[in-house]
């Protein structure tokens, strides 16, 4: 996967005035690969619209239409997917603080534009702009279906984002954070620990009791 750089002074405005000097947003798009990859979990699979705000814009289902197409990279394939039509925009959060998240982008436009709202300010990513990828709207071809990855530097943390298309459609699916779902065997040692900290509670307790 290749990166770009979005930082001040960089292509489009990418950090506001008051960050870091050294803070950037690094981008990158893998053509063909299905999010979550790696490292990284689900947290909108875009069933439904609970938690989207804007207009214009449908939680759709396959088959494709002329309000949209499901990214032809998403796993598992005849889902649901969020489609913002001509003049419509979706505000979609992260549910938190992240240093890096990802999605699939399903047919890729030129009159897409992506905001990355994070603590040093708004990212705009326009592609064929500062996004220098194939942006003809292809249904199928990996070069404009994939994901797409974001990374912040300098302590840089991400909270949404916003999808705002001049024409049908911007289509994603599978919106991934990195980090923060423990492993099974993390799980088993948390529930372990609160099992054996409640014990000790009682014990203390009963002996307070007695005494």
């Amino acid at each position: 996967m290749k990166f770009g750089i979005l930082a001040a002074g960089v292509a489009a405005v990418a950090v506001m005035v008051g960050a870091p000097a050294s803070a950037a947003v690094l981008f990158g798009f893998d053509p063909g690969a299905a999010s979550p990859e790696p490292g990284y979990h689900v947290v909108n699979a875009f069933d439904v619209a609970t938690g989207i705000t804007g207009s214009n814009f449908q939680i759709k289902v396959p088959p494709s239409d002329g309000n949209g197409a499901l990214p032809a990279n998403s796993i598992p394939a005849g889902t649901p997917y969020l489609s913002v039509l001509g003049g419509g925009f979706a505000n979609v959060s992260l549910g938190g603080l992240f240093s890096a998240f990802q999605f699939d982008w399903g047919s890729i436009d030129t009159y897409n534009t992506l905001t990355i709202h994070g603590t040093a300010g708004d990212v705009v990513v326009v592609p064929g702009g500062n996004f220098p990828n194939q942006a003809d709207g292809n249904q199928f071809a990996a070069g404009t279906n994939g994901v797409f990855t974001v990374v912040g530097t300098a302590g840089e943390k991400f909270t949404g984002i916003t999808l705002a298309s001049g024409s049908n459609s911007f289509e994603i699916d599978n919106l991934a954070v990195a980090g923060g779902v423990p492993e099974p065997a993390a799980w088993t040692m948390m529930i372990l620990g609160f099992a054996a900290a409640g014990s000790l509670i009682r014990r203390r307790r009963a002996m307070a009791a007695t005494v």
